[in-house]
């Protein structure tokens, strides 16, 4: 394992148990999915593009979205992912109109100006050069189609009962999962040097009082582990505080999403 490359190189291979928890994680229903998905302004009849589509839930609610006369393209560089997309999009009917793209390279198997609509929910994060992934969505926006993206910025994380110092030193040890775990903050200057133009920020955030954060912290502890960043019995302590508050119920989680919205001119 190198954790100059892990960023990219533990989407490549997923161990099953991860798969199964991402698979869980990625589920929709269509308040949630209606709510995430307002931003695009997808409308029935246009092409989308889901870059990073994972298991395929959210390119599953794009084709229903767009209808019969439209098109969703979904790209991932996990085989598996690719795979399971295909499937849901079966599952719920819209196979028909769901192309799923096993990307093998940064340059996306689609030609210019193809899309109406692109989606990128957190994967700028994990790209080997944003910039590059960006101007690649430009390429294959049609002129006067828009780019959202949705990513973290770890720093902005809140979990309590973690002090901040116990945060900060989690997403610290954990920080080699991701090529920049700060993107949040960097998309609009990113979008604008990418030659997006009517560039829009916004941040969404909700309170999780119920421990559906549990997972994320769980991936993190178990990143930590894995870098050698964090001991073992440190991992065990702060995993047990998180698990003994949502028992008691005296847990809060917030993890902030950028969404940042631009044309392509």
């Amino acid at each position: 394992m190198s954790l100059a490359t892990y960023y990219k190189d533990h989407w490549l291979a997923i161990e099953p148990e991860r798969f199964a928890r991402y698979d869980e994680m990625f589920k929709l229903d269509d308040k949630r999915a209606d709510r995430l998905l307002a931003p695009l302004a997808l409308a029935p009849g246009q092409t989308a593009l889901d870059l990073g589509c994972g298991p395929g839930y959210v390119a599953a609610h794009l084709a229903r979205i767009v209808g019969p006369g439209g098109h969703v393209h979904a790209l991932d560089v996990n085989a598996d992912f690719v795979a399971r997309a295909r499937a849901v999009a079966a599952e719920a009917g819209v196979e028909k109109r769901v192309e799923v793209h096993h990307l093998t390279s940064e340059r996306f198997p689609l030609a210019d100006a193809t899309c109406d609509r692109a989606l990128a929910k957190n994967v700028l994060e994990y790209v080997p050069d944003a910039g590059a992934t960006l101007r690649e969505l430009h390429r294959v926006l049609k002129p006067g189609g828009t780019l959202t993206a949705m990513d973290s910025d770890w720093a902005f994380v809140l979990i309590e009962p973690l002090t901040p110092d116990e945060t900060r030193e989690l997403f610290t040890a954990a920080a080699p999962a991701f090529r920049e775990p700060l993107i949040g903050r960097k998309l609009r200057a990113a979008f604008r040097r990418a030659g997006f133009r009517d560039v829009q920020v916004d941040i969404a955030a909700s309170a999780d009082d119920k421990g559906f954060m549990r997972p994320i912290v769980e991936n993190m502890l178990g990143y930590a582990k894995k870098f050698g960043t964090m001991s073992e019995a440190r991992a065990a302590e702060l995993g047990a505080k998180v698990e003994s508050a949502i028992a008691s119920g005296e847990y809060l989680g917030v993890l902030p999403q950028f969404v940042v919205r631009g044309v392509r001119p």
